[in-house]
């Protein structure tokens, strides 16, 4: 009768053991969707920022060889300008005398 008992008991502790064991890999299941989830969430952020720092390369890097000549333009148009001023307003010894 004991045997029978005790055979029943390690049954029952055997079955709840059963629960326990697929409860623990539902779990297990449930947690590896979430860290798939989390990792394809941060290579989108990380694609997201590779594309945002090109875009702004794009925007706001200057084109050096540009800068250069469009400075070199800028500074003859003003030494022209000063020398032009400069013939125009020649100061003589009247105008100091006045």
């Amino acid at each position: 009768m004991e045997t029978a008992s005790s055979g029943k008991e390690i049954s029952r502790y055997l079955d709840k053991l059963d629960v326990h064991i697929n409860n623990v890999l539902t779990e297990r299941a449930n947690l590896g969707a979430r860290i798939n989830r989390v990792e394809m969430i941060e290579n989108r952020v990380l694609e997201q920022e590779i594309i945002a720092k090109r875009i702004l390369s794009e925007n706001e890097d200057a084109d050096m060889e540009k800068v250069i000549i469009d400075l070199q333009t800028q500074e003859s148009v003003h030494r022209a300008a000063m020398a032009v001023g400069a013939r125009v307003i020649q100061p003589s010894l009247l105008d100091f005398l006045r």
